[in-house]
């Protein structure tokens, strides 16, 4: 029996069925039985097919018979070593840059100004674009290489200068992303070699500020926290999650490879890359890195991974004044607390490097042996160069001392915008140091001729040339690339709306905020505390905080209509006010700030007179460890928030959802704290007078995080079920004795799950005395559950579980993941007073024995049956509900392909 995952290739069984699905486009997957080899899906648009002892192989150089490179029978490094032996040298140089990708039209390209230098993007009258100006520092900052790439000078790179990685910059619907990189994936295959592109991308999922409603994601993927966000989860088998899920949502559009994430242990809080991090902490950095390069990439990188590339080694969250190494003015990454670089900065680096990340990325930044207290045994000093350019920082460190095997990925344009250290060199040598230096790739840089001459030129050797295609080529052969490069662009779509993904996000968004503090239990704001009140809300920004004010308002209305809001501050009774500052520029005469003020985006005076008014709930987006104090002292709650929805953030502020996050960071006390901080060591490793404290002294450092005093519902059991298979969930509750002091004597709940994932079975009670009254079924996937404690020695008071919720799954999933959920809990004492919790759920991955149809936890003539019985229907038959069941490649329509499906599985 195989156990797989749902998403596996189609496998056929023999060369009649393999006739039948033969097409231009794509020749499915089948099994020889002779060989005991899976025959993996091969698509194709340009090259033919070519059919050898009942297998399919891609012609890919055209030359009409198999050479070891298309045999995907062989080991990778034989068809890696193949490849190279064939490959020129201008091929080969190619294949060594990537370059920025845009989908959208063509754009020309202003000249570059005085003084201005190119960065290594190509327009279409092959003028470079200058980078004497950046984005807004606070979103994806320092956008150095401009989208501006257009169709025709993508066919350029490919067909004539050998590119073969590019970064998609802009932002798409999933299903026009993947037909874009379908039309990328058809001009690499026509190439004499036929060697695939892989498209790469920055993160994609992650919430900037605040999400008012799905919709605002919709079209695009699945919706999380902030990578801070996340970090305040501290909850590695969700980080874990997300990275499975996004996969599969960048899998399906072909892209293939991340720029991400950032391992970087932020220790300067001036730093406006902070919130790309995962905090101060370099345990908690290194657990989260680890676990989102399990999710993206698997266990083992394969042909359903996507490939993650971690930044920037060996980590650039030390900064000098906070100032970045994108600038001139930022270049160093100093040092000054003895080993600090191995203590703090490096660790998470080895993490990722034990998760197998499959490359690495050094910063622009560059030592500066003057600011640094001894980091090296025996007192060595760095050579002065940007990490890219230095060799016993990537050869003797990280590939000798940390035992990497991936390949090295420069930032983008070191080349030509930030060579720091080695800026009397000429773009030739620029080439060569960095190669020589450990760099397989160079991200930003458009055209292979300059490093094509350090070869001829003596500079590089060949040999050291192939060790980095060689390197390149092992991840594109292992990733399957060169058997499917192609995606169905109407499945992509499907997969990046998919709704069970964006429930396990939301889930991720309330585990992300951290409540710092809840003065006379202001919150949770339950309906008993709302009853003839009305709550003001203001969004406070630097621009657009009107709009997104009136957005927030019309998402509380839409989502939780039981708030009556009011645009009156004086007949309000309660406020809101969201704060979402914004960092200063980065510029070489003005310092960078985290104070809360003009320049940051917050009108102070404004929030002050609001908490004067009426008691209000402050929550403020935190991209950085704002200075927080003077809008957070007089609020009745402060809660901390990384990039969130806002309907997630309601439910922590109603209750349904008792905060659990934990600050990723330490909060300074003040100006003098951050003017006084050691930029390479984390807060929670500074003086004790470096952390802010509130005025209940409560010190917000990291890790800190409150919770609501009152019960709290539980829901626990498998985490993961194969498809047809019962399994349990247990029930219960915490904080009893806490919240309810008469004891429960009745309970009113809704249980919560997807009916084509999950079949509910029964609800059986776990505690004497305990009964379920009624198990009603109110809707597809939702039943009411009355519970009654039956006497006084019989009621509940003390922790634990109290039901087994019983369940079955499904066995044609439609779904990687089922979410269960238990909402409208609601609670009553012997007195009759009733206390409503917070909402609680379990996300469950689904997995299923493939052509196990009837459930019965085997394939047997019996599931053959089912499909055969089915055989012709289609979607848009009246019965096809009936007959879904039989579709097992979801597809639409029972025909051969669901026949041959189930059959090679039959013992």
């Amino acid at each position: 029996m195989v156990l797989l995952p749902k998403h596996s290739k189609i496998l056929m069984l023999s060369s009649l069925v393999l006739s039948l699905l033969y097409s231009p486009l794509v020749a499915g997957s089948y099994v020889s039985a002779a060989a005991g080899i899976a025959q993996p899906e091969i698509s194709h648009h340009v090259k033919n097919i070519l059919t050898i002892d009942g297998l399919n192989f891609k012609d890919l150089n055209g030359n009409g018979i198999l050479d070891p490179y298309e045999d995907w029978r062989l080991p990778v490094d034989s068809r890696v070593n193949d490849l190279v032996s064939k490959m020129t040298l201008p091929e080969k140089t190619g294949l060594m840059l990537s370059m920025s990708h845009y989908m959208g039209n063509s754009k020309s390209c202003p000249a570059p100004a005085a003084g201005g230098t190119p960065n290594g993007i190509l327009c279409e009258n092959d003028q470079w674009q200058t980078i004497n100006n950046f984005a807004v520092p606070g979103s994806e900052m320092y956008n150095l290489d401009p989208p501006v790439l257009s169709a025709s000078a993508a066919t350029k790179g490919i067909t004539e200068r050998n590119l073969r990685y590019f970064i998609i910059r802009d932002n798409p619907s999933a299903k026009d992303l993947t037909i874009w990189t379908n039309k990328i994936q058809e001009v690499a295959e026509g190439t004499r070699l036929g060697i695939p592109a892989t498209m790469i991308s920055n993160p994609r999922n992650h919430a900037g500020n605040l999400a008012f409603g799905f919709s605002e994601a919709s079209g695009k993927f699945s919706l999380w926290p902030g990578e801070l966000g996340m970090a305040a989860t501290n909850d590695a088998d969700l980080m874990k999650q997300f990275g499975q899920i996004a996969a599969k949502e960048w899998e399906a559009t072909g892209i293939r490879k991340g720029y991400q994430y950032m391992a970087d242990v932020a220790t300067d809080p001036l730093w406006m890359r902070y919130n790309g991090t995962f905090g101060e902490s370099p345990d908690l950095s290194s657990k989260m890195i680890y676990a989102v390069i399990k999710g993206f990439q698997g266990e083992q990188l394969g042909p359903h991974s996507v490939a993650l590339t971690t930044k920037h080694f060996p980590g650039g969250g030390t900064r000098l004044n906070g100032h970045d190494p994108h600038y001139s003015w930022g270049k160093p990454n100093p040092y000054p607390t003895e080993g600090s670089l191995m203590k703090y900065h490096v660790p998470s680096f080895q993490a990722a490097i034990a998760a197998g990340t499959s490359a690495i990325m050094p910063y622009y930044a560059k030592f500066d042996n003057s600011l640094n207290a001894p980091q090296l045994p025996n007192g060595q000093s760095f050579e002065e160069v940007g990490f890219a350019y230095n060799k016993y920082l990537i050869t003797d460190i990280l590939r000798n001392q940390l035992g990497f095997k991936g390949y090295v990925n420069s930032d983008t344009g070191i080349i030509t915008a930030m060579p720091w250290g080695v800026e009397n060199l000429t773009r030739v040598q620029r080439y060569a140091k960095a190669v020589n230096a450990g760099v397989d790739i160079i991200a930003g840089d458009h055209n292979p001729a300059d490093l094509y001459q350090a070869v001829a030129d003596g500079l590089i050797t060949e040999e050291r040339i192939n060790q980095s295609v060689k390197r390149l080529l092992t991840e594109t052969f292992t990733l399957g690339l060169f058997e499917n490069p192609y995606r169905d662009p109407d499945a992509a779509q499907r997969i990046a709306t998919d709704p069970v993904s964006q429930q396990i996000a939301d889930e991720a968004h309330r585990k992300s905020v951290v409540l710092l503090r809840n003065d006379n239990n202001m919150l949770p704001l339950t309906d008993i505390k709302l009853a003839n009140q009305k709550l003001y809300v203001e969004v406070v920004t630097k621009s657009g905080a009107a709009t997104q004010t009136d957005n927030l308002k019309a998402a509380i209305k839409k989502y939780d209509p039981a708030i009556v809001l009011t645009d009156n501050l004086d007949e309000a009774t309660k406020a809101l006010v969201y704060a979402i500052p914004s960092g200063v520029g980065d510029t070489p005469d003005k310092p960078l700030k985290i104070a809360l003020d003009a320049d940051t985006g917050i009108d102070v005076a404004r929030i002050q007179a609001i908490e004067d008014k009426v008691p209000t709930i402050l929550t403020i987006n935190m991209t950085n460890p704002w200075l927080i104090g003077d809008i957070a002292e007089k609020a009745a709650a402060v809660v901390s928030v990384f990039g969130i929805k806002a309907e997630p953030l309601l439910d922590v502020l109603r209750g349904r959802f008792n905060p659990s996050g934990k600050l990723p960071f330490t909060i300074p006390a003040n100006q003098a704290a951050v003017d006084n901080n050691k930029s390479d060591v984390p807060g929670y490793d500074e003086d004790a007078s470096y952390v802010y404290r509130d005025k209940n002294n409560n010190a917000y450092g990291f890790g800190f995080g409150l919770t609501y005093n009152v019960a709290n519902a539980t829901l626990t059991g498998n985490n993961s079920v194969s498809g047809g298979k019962p399994f349990n969930l247990n029930y219960g509750l915490n904080k009893i004795s806490e919240s309810v002091s008469q004891g429960v004597y009745a309970q009113d709940l809704t249980l919560n799950y997807d009916p084509t994932q999950v079949e509910f079975v029964n609800a059986q009670s776990l505690k004497t005395g305990l009964s379920v009254i009624s198990q009603n079924v109110t809707a597809p996937g939702k039943v009411r559950l009355l519970l009654a404690s039956l006497g006084a020695s019989n009621a509940v008071k003390t922790d634990g579980d109290l039901l087994s919720l019983q369940f079955k799954a499904k066995s044609n999933v439609q779904s990687d993941f089922a979410v269960v959920s238990l909402t409208n809990i609601i609670l009553s004492d012997g007195t009759g007073v009733e206390t409503r919790l917070a909402n609680v759920s379990q996300s469950i991955k689904m997995n299923y024995i493939i052509g196990d149809l009837n459930g019965d936890g085997k394939v047997t003539i019996g599931d053959l049956a089912i499909v055969a019985a089915a055989y012709g229907k289609t979607s848009s038959s009246p019965d096809w509900a009936q007959f879904k069941l039989a579709d097992v490649n979801n597809d639409g329509e029972v025909d051969i392909v669901d026949l041959a499906y189930v059959a090679q599985f039959i013992n």
